[in-house]
């Protein structure tokens, strides 16, 4: 403490000098100092007291409040670098409130009405600015449809995250922006998923771009956004969706075709390498090395092949048109795919062991690759032709959907007449539209030459060329139009733009027509007739395998009978030849009709190759004087020929079938359903009612017959109906009943006053048999009850429960009785019984097919409810997507903030 006043003198030489009097001053002094620090409210930290201390680091925005306690002092100012503020003063307490934004170096400077500026004390303030967020986001697209794209992103705040949002907008409109939200995470991590185009009002042909924004929740800046990379994609139309379609499907034909053509590389390579083996006794070094390098390729082309067959079945589910082939595809390519993977694990299994089996053991599986080889070349080489004209009927069926929207256009375009530069932009934008379309005509009449049996697709050259002309001269006649100036030139003018629409109109007739023609081959299908021309060839081919089949019988029991040293056996090879050539024949008329109907699959083609396979080692064994293995192998040449056979009978009754039932008026088999059996069979009780109730005389014989619709009138006569009822689908279609189709009951013996002239002529005489024409009809009523039958025994194989299956069996034994019946006796009172007996039951079977929900026509009810919301949850795509990456919990060290900052300094040097 500073001393009193204090009085003091000199001494000189012992001589007392003039007295001085000093008085201490008091200086100010801090007697306890700190900082209370309060953090802005969103980083969601604890307010902090430092004492003794004015330096901090702080994050940004931080209210800073000083507390000093002084002595002595009277005033207490913070100084910077270019302002110098005073602390307020309650007493001996000194306090001054700011907040800090930015790095802040002060001094704290203390002074009273003696001393000025006495302590000077600096101190720093290092303030951490709040960081902008990061974000990524990956794409991955959609291969079964190209409208359709996946993202997954990340986002990251050194606090936290309040939004990400999706911000879209057309290209040729930046302005025209739409906001989607995806997410209000409130965490310093967040993983996001959105699905596009979901949540999006977009137009279809228009290109789009897009991005990701994050959004942190700093509350001085109001939120700062960072932006993801941008993404841009275009909403695909039906036909530019289709097109993309036939291009990925013609790229996976294109690699289809090389396959097969590998395949047979390989299926030549193996037999080189089988006979090989059977030259040598023992397998060296070389040859199992040549054989693993083999099995290795063909490992490959198996894998290969399962893509390939994957993709390709993929595609073809695209198509919303139910179309038969497609299906067959697509049953045909899932079985092949599956076939891949079977192949290519044995090859797998067999590459391990080839070096551990002995020589013959060998040999015997590479046979077996062999004929599996062969087999599978057959399926591909036969799937392959089918799916090259399947896509040739889908191009051709969109070329014309192009050509007739392009004629729509070009034919609006004329309409308007207006001439103009817009008219001549327009015009020279539908010719280079159609010189794109005519390319694409001339590939799909390249790749239908390159069918084994090309379709008629009838493209017409002529006005292909009679459009171009016609779009060029349309617009010459506009450029001409547009050139001419002067009122003199009026009539001119008004003459080019009247040429001009009507060369517009030719044209768009022209590409019409050419529309029309194209739709009609890619719809064409299968006719009636060509039905009937592939169901003789078959006929034809069954014949030709069963005179096979019995003359390789007749060889088999002569090589069987004969004895060891017989010397017919050069005889019998001679004969075994000619018949595999006889076969092979079989199999070319096999293999083209196969092209026609994809129901010859691969059931065909695996006995094909067993006949084949069978024969070769038959001819090997007689050839090697091995009778036994020869016979052996031939009766697997029997089998094989007798199953192809019955699979071909199966095959050509229901190509017969299929014809009857097209004779009908109604609909084909394919769509007949139980409630179009019901239908059928109500039908045909009501004509046998009315039957009945015209042939039932009155007991006595008198009776007075019934005025019916042919105007026969007599006692105990006939009413002849009309009787024209029809079934769908089925050939039972019954005549008009212009027959009488009268019966007595037992009681009717008696014999009518009067007779009723029938359609015949012929009045019914009332002796209780039936005319005639009666026995038609009744014919023709069992026909029909008989096709009812059979198209209720197919809708039995989808009856999934036993007690529904078992009355469907119950159902079909009561119809086979009443046919039974009506042909013993015709219609009578019990037949009547037995026909409503039916119907009762059928009614039951369809209750039971409706509560399993397998009635075909259901109604159903679009949705028309629009939702706006994106879809943000994890695709099913996306399931095993990066789930080795452990995403760690970034919660914040409980560290001071200037350690904090140097963690961060440290991992940021390490990115």
């Amino acid at each position: 403490p500073p001393l009193a006043n204090t009085v003091f003198y000199f001494l000189a030489n012992g001589i007392k000098s003039r007295e001085y009097t000093l008085n201490a001053l008091k200086a100010p002094a801090i007697q306890d100092f700190r900082i209370t620090l309060d953090y802005p409210i969103y980083t969601e930290r604890s307010q902090e007291v430092f004492r003794s201390t004015g330096n901090a680091t702080i994050p940004e925005g931080t209210k800073v409040t000083w507390a000093i306690l002084g002595a002595h002092t009277e005033s207490i100012d913070l100084i910077t670098k270019d302002t110098v503020i005073a602390f307020l003063k309650e007493g001996e307490q000194f306090g001054i409130t700011k907040r800090i934004y930015n790095d802040f170096q002060y001094e704290i400077v203390t002074s009273n009405r003696f001393v000025n500026g006495y302590e000077r004390l600096g101190y720093l303030f290092n303030v951490i600015k709040d960081a902008y967020p990061t974000i990524k986001a990956r794409q991955l697209l959609d291969s079964l449809n190209p409208n359709v794209a996946y993202y997954v992103g990340e986002a990251s705040d050194d606090y936290k995250l309040s939004s990400i949002k999706l911000i879209c907008y057309p290209d040729d409109d930046p302005q025209n922006r739409q906001v989607k939200m995806l997410g209000n995470p409130n965490a310093n991590f967040d993983q996001f998923y959105y699905t596009f185009p979901s949540g999006l009002q977009l137009v279809e042909g228009k290109n789009y771009s897009f991005y990701f924004e994050a959004t942190d929740n700093d509350a001085i800046h109001k939120g700062k956004s960072s932006k993801s990379q941008v993404f841009s994609l275009k909403l695909l139309n039906d036909d530019q969706r289709k097109n993309l379609e036939l291009e990925s499907q013609q790229s996976i034909i294109s690699n289809l075709d090389r396959s097969l053509d590998k395949f047979k590389e390989q299926k030549n390579a193996l037999n080189e390498i089988s006979q090989a083996q059977k030259e040598k006794r023992q397998l060296n070094f070389n040859d199992q090395k040549q054989i693993k390098n083999f099995l290795e390729r063909q490992q490959q082309q198996e894998s290969m092949m399962e893509k390939f067959s994957k993709q390709l079945k993929e595609n073809l589910e695209k198509s919303e048109k139910e179309d038969r082939l497609n299906q067959l595809l697509q049953e045909r390519l899932e079985r092949q795919e599956l076939e891949a993977k079977k192949n290519g694990k044995l090859l797998e299994e067999l590459q391990k062991i080839a070096d551990k089996i002995d020589k013959e053991e060998l040999t015997k599986r590479l046979e077996e690759l062999g004929k599996k080889q062969q087999n599978n070349e057959r399926n591909l080489e036969q799937l392959l032709e089918l799916t090259k004209r399947y896509y040739v009927t889908e191009k051709a069926a969109q070329l014309a959907k192009d050509l007739e929207r392009l004629s729509k256009m070009q034919s609006d375009l004329s309409e308007t007449k207006k001439v103009g530069e817009e008219s001549k932009a327009e015009q020279q934008k539908m010719n280079d539209a159609f010189d794109n379309i005519a390319e694409e005509l001339q590939e799909l009449a390249k790749d239908n030459q390159d069918l084994k049996k090309p379709l008629a697709l009838n493209i017409d050259k002529q006005k292909e060329e009679g459009v171009k002309d016609d779009q060029k001269e349309a617009l010459d006649e506009i450029i001409k139009h547009n050139a001419e100036d002067g009122p003199s030139l009026n009539m001119e003018k008004e003459k080019s733009a009247k040429t001009a629409s009507q060369k517009q109109k030719s044209a768009a007739q022209k590409m019409k027509e050419m529309s029309d023609d194209l739709q009609k081959a890619s719809e064409g299908g299968t006719s009636q007739s060509e039905v009937a021309e592939d169901a003789e060839m078959l006929r034809q081919i069954l014949d030709n395998l069963i005179i096979f089949s019995f003359k390789q019988e007749n060889l088999f029991e002569g090589l069987e009978d004969a004895g060891e040293e017989t010397p017919k056996y050069a005889g019998m090879v001679r004969e075994q030849q000619e018949l595999r050539e006889l076969f092979a024949h079989v199999d070319d008329s096999l293999f083209s009709l196969s092209l026609r109907q994809a129901e010859i699959s691969e059931t065909v083609n695996e006995q094909i190759t067993e006949v084949y396979y069978n024969i070769d080692k038959s001819l090997e064994s007689i050839a090697d004087n091995q009778i036994y293995q020869g016979v052996s192998y031939q009766k697997y040449v029997l089998n094989a020929a007798n199953t192809l056979a019955d699979f071909l009978a199966d095959l050509l009754d229901n190509m017969q079938n299929s014809m009857k039932m097209g004779n009908g008026s109604g609909e084909s088999q394919d769509g007949f359903q139980l409630p179009d059996i019901i239908k059928a069979q109500g039908e045909l009780k009501e004509k046998m009612d009315g039957m009945g109730k015209s042939g039932q005389g009155k007991p006595g014989g008198e009776g007075e017959g019934q005025q019916g619709e042919g105007n026969q009138q007599g006692e105990g006569g006939s009413k002849a109906g009309k009787g024209e009822q029809s079934v769908k689908g089925t050939e039972g279609k019954a005549e008009n009943g212009k027959e009488s189709a009268s019966t007595q009951g037992k009681n009717g013996q008696g014999q009518g006053k009067g007779s009723g002239n029938n359609a015949n002529g012929q009045g019914g005489q009332g002796q209780g048999e039936p005319s005639e024409a009666e026995l038609r009809e009744i014919y023709e009523i069992y026909k029909v009850q008989q096709q009812l039958r059979e198209l209720l025994e197919k809708q039995l194989q989808d009856m999934i429960n036993n007690s529904d299956r078992k009355l469907g069996e119950k159902l079909l034994l009561q119809m086979e009785n009443f046919e039974n019946d009506l042909l013993e006796n015709g219609i009578t009172k019990r037949s009547l019984s037995k026909m409503n007996s039916i119907q009762y039951e059928l009614l039951k079977l369809e209750n039971a097919a409706l509560k399993q929900g397998k009635k075909s026509e259901r109604e159903s009810n679009s949705n028309r409810e629009q939702f706006v919301n994106p879809i943000t949850t994890k695709p099913g795509i996306l399931e095993n997507y990066r789930n080795e990456i452990e995403i760690l919990n970034r919660q914040a060290l409980p560290l001071r903030q200037n350690f904090q900052d140097k963690v961060k300094a440290y991992f940021k040097s390490d990115d």
